[in-house]
C-alpha cells in the first residue's frame, strides 16, 4: 500500500508540474499563446509582410508615389493604421518615425533631408488619417538602415494582447484589459513590431507638413524646395530628323521654370527629304508640384531659319525667320537622383513667308507664298540631366 501510495503522489505531482506554465513558476502570472502567423495581420500582406519599404531618390526629399511600388506600400501602411487607428488615437499606440539620409555629403545636408522626409510620411498620415504630432515619436538619423541610405523608417508596436488570442473560450474583459496594460509596459519581446521602411510622402501633404515642422520645439523649418532645378537635355524626337539640339531648363520662382532649346542642322542629310535649320523655343512652365518634378503646363514661342527638300521642291525662308507661338503639356520622370525622361506635347500657330524652289542644284525659284499653320508645334522625347543644385 505505501508503495503505491508514494507512485500515485509522485504522478499527481508530475502532472502538477507540466500543467503549470513556466510563468507561473517564476511568480508571474500566466499569458496566452498569441497566433503571430500571417493569417492575423491586415491583408493583403504577404508572408514577409513585417518589413515595407518606401525608397528615396538619392539627394531628393520627395515622395514618388508611382516609383518602385510605393504606392502600394503606402495603402499596406494606410491598412495598419485604420486597424489600430483607435488605440493609436488614444496614445496607447504610439508611432515611431525613424528619418535615415546617408547620400549627401554633409552631416548637416544628411540631417535636415531626413528631418524633411519624416516630416513628410508623418504629414500623410495626419492629412489622410486624421493624426497628429503628438501620435508619433521622432528621430533621424545621419547613417543608412540595413544597406538602405535614403528612407523613413515607421515602428508601429503592437502589443501582443491586441493580436487574435489562441485561447479557448472567452476571456473576461477585465482580464483582457490587465493583460493589454501589462503588455503595453513589456519590452520588445512581449510586442509585435511592424516596421514600414519608407520614402517621401507627397505634394498635396504640403501644408501638413509645414504645421508638422512647426508644432517640433527647437526645429526650422526647411525652405521647400531644398534644391534649384537646372537641368540640361537633348530631344530625341529631333535627332530622329537629324537635327542636332541641346536646351537649358531653370527653375526662377518656386513653381516656374525657363526653358531654352536650341535646333541647328547645317546640312542636308538626303538629296530628296531633308531639313537645315536654326531654330530655338523658348517656354515658360509651370509645374504642378515643383520644377524638375511631375507634370507641368508651358507657353512658348518659336523663331526659325530653314531649307527644306520635299520631293521635286525645296522650300526656304525669304529673310524673315518663321515666328510662332503655342502651349504645351509635359511629364517628367525621373530614373535616379540626376537623370530623368521627359515627354512634351505642343500646340499652335505659326506664320512664314518662303519661296518654292526646284530641287536641284541651283534650281530655280518658282513662286512665293505665305503660310499660317495651326497644329501640333512641339514634340520632345528628351533625355535629361538634373544638377538639382543646393539653395544657398
Amino acid at each position: 500500500m505505501r508503495i503505491l501510495y508514494t507512485l500515485s503522489l509522485a504522478v499527481v505531482l508530475a502532472l502538477m508540474a507540466l500543467a503549470t506554465p513556466m510563468e507561473a513558476v517564476a511568480g508571474n502570472p500566466p499569458v496566452a499563446c498569441f497566433n503571430l502567423t500571417p493569417s492575423t495581420l491586415p491583408q493583403p500582406p504577404s508572408s514577409a509582410d513585417t518589413l515595407v519599404r518606401f525608397r528615396f531618390v538619392g539627394g531628393d526629399d520627395m515622395l514618388y508615389i508611382p516609383w518602385a511600388g510605393n504606392g502600394t506600400e503606402l495603402e499596406r501602411l494606410f491598412i495598419l493604421i485604420d486597424r489600430f487607428h483607435d488605440r493609436i488615437a488614444e496614445g496607447r499606440i504610439p508611432i515611431r518615425v525613424d528619418g535615415y539620409c546617408a547620400s549627401l555629403p554633409t552631416r548637416k545636408e544628411n540631417l535636415k533631408t531626413a528631418f524633411i522626409r519624416a516630416n513628410r510620411v508623418k504629414s500623410e498620415l495626419i492629412t489622410r488619417k486624421g493624426l497628429r504630432e503628438e501620435h508619433f515619436i521622432t528621430k533621424n538619423h545621419v547613417s543608412d538602415y540595413n544597406g538602405h541610405k535614403d528612407v523613413v523608417v515607421v515602428t508601429i508596436s503592437v502589443p501582443a494582447a491586441i493580436l487574435v488570442p489562441v485561447t479557448e473560450g472567452k476571456t473576461h474583459p477585465e482580464q483582457e484589459h490587465k493583460q493589454e496594460q501589462a503588455s503595453n509596459t513589456e519590452s520588445d519581446k512581449d510586442a509585435r513590431e511592424i516596421r514600414i521602411a519608407g520614402k517621401d510622402v507627397p505634394k498635396e501633404a504640403e501644408n501638413a507638413f509645414q504645421d508638422t515642422c512647426k508644432q517640433q520645439p527647437g526645429t526650422v523649418i526647411p525652405e521647400t524646395p531644398a534644391s534649384r532645378y537646372i537641368a540640361v537635355k537633348t530631344n530625341l524626337a529631333a535627332w530622329a530628323g537629324t537635327i542636332v539640339n541641346i536646351a537649358a531648363d531653370v527653375q526662377v520662382g518656386r513653381h516656374i521654370s525657363v526653358e531654352l532649346p536650341v535646333l541647328w542642322c547645317p546640312w542636308y542629310a538626303s538629296g530628296e527629304h531633308a531639313v537645315k535649320t536654326f531654330t530655338i523655343q523658348p517656354e515658360g512652365r509651370w509645374w504642378l508640384s515643383r520644377p524638375g518634378e511631375g507634370h507641368f503646363f508651358g507657353v512658348h514661342a518659336h523663331m526659325g531659319w530653314y531649307s527644306v527638300k520635299w520631293k521635286r521642291d525645296r522650300y526656304q525662308d525669304t529673310g524673315r525667320p518663321l515666328l510662332g507661338a503655342g502651349i504645351s503639356y509635359g511629364y517628367l520622370l525621373p530614373f535616379n537622383a540626376h537623370w530623368a525622361g521627359e515627354f512634351t506635347l505642343g500646340a499652335g500657330y505659326a506664320n512664314t513667308r518662303y519661296d518654292t524652289y526646284y530641287n536641284i542644284d541651283n534650281g530655280a525659284r518658282i513662286d512665293t507664298r505665305t503660310k499660317n499653320y495651326w497644329g501640333i508645334t512641339r514634340v520632345g522625347i528628351s533625355v535629361v540631366y538634373r544638377f538639382n543644385l543646393k539653395k544657398q
